[in-house]
């Protein structure tokens, strides 16, 4: 890593153009956010990358470093970012106080049109394009500014192996949508891994256009979906109807909507 230096612009965290912002934050430590965050990267168009860690008293060393990948084979959380793709990547190391002046100096650096930031404390100071928050099956042991991401989140993402039944299930996302009415559930053990994260790349994707992520989708479901749509959007009966006669998991459907920048309207049931 290398030391970078600046100063935050008087008008706001951003000069010029704002990128996109994509926030992943999380109600402890080890939770998943790195491995999302890089995934993410790993099927962005330009993505920066963005750690935040803050303290409770001002680290030593500085505030702001550039992860350069000098270090092969490292698993830090930026390194990690670098190799999914993301350029370039920076860790922020600085107290609540200090958060503000030093996000303000990396962002006037970004002339990537998105960015990835993983941290909490960020929700403070930025209102992202789309905010994804991690948790386990569990509401307990939510560190302080957990409570406040939460709240800020677009999707939760419920994390873990241990197979929950449809009750705890009911439970987690009554609580969640106590917390935050506007926010969508997705239960890794109830999907498999992979499932879990086509669906948070397709919502990523649905908000922030075909332009900034990159998704595949089938050619037959792709025309299908054109087929079907009406003044650039369609509906979620009529996708679900769409998957069931193509015999494919509603996500695709969804991922050929967002390739085609099409919106799912009337939609309550979180598929898309």
């Amino acid at each position: 890593m290398t030391e970078t230096t600046g100063s935050s612009s008087p008008g706001g965290l951003f000069s010029g153009i704002p990128p996109r912002v994509i926030t992943i934050s999380g109600a402890n430590k080890d939770i998943g956010k790195s491995s999302l965050a890089a995934y993410l990267a790993g099927h962005c168009r330009g993505c920066a990358g963005i750690k935040v860690s803050v303290h409770g008293e001002k680290p030593e060393g500085e505030a702001v470093l550039e992860e350069t990948g000098e270090l092969a084979g490292s698993d830090t959380d930026t390194a990690r970012l670098l190799r999914a793709g993301a350029r370039p990547v920076f860790w922020i190391r600085t107290t609540a106080e200090n958060l503000p002046e030093h996000l303000g100096v990396v962002l006037e650096r970004l002339e990537a049109p998105a960015v990835i930031v993983e941290g909490n404390s960020v929700l403070e100071h930025l209102e992202p394009d789309y905010a994804i928050f991690i948790m386990g099956p569990t509401f307990e042991d939510f560190k302080p500014s957990a409570n406040n991401a939460i709240a800020k989140a677009h999707t939760v993402v419920i994390n873990g192996s241990e197979r929950l039944d449809g009750g705890r299930i009911l439970e987690l996302e009554r609580e969640i949508k106590r917390r935050n009415p506007d926010a969508k559930a997705v239960v890794v053990s109830e999907l498999g891994r992979e499932a879990a994260l086509n669906i948070v790349l397709s919502r990523v994707t649905g908000r922030l256009g075909g332009e900034h992520m990159r998704i595949e989708a089938d050619e037959k479901v792709l025309e299908a979906v054109k087929a079907k749509a009406e003044e650039g959007r369609i509906s979620c009966a009529v996708a679900l109807r769409l998957a069931k006669e193509l015999g494919v998991p509603p996500i695709e459907v969804g991922k050929a909507a967002n390739v085609l920048n099409l919106k799912i309207s009337k939609c309550s049931l979180g598929c898309f």
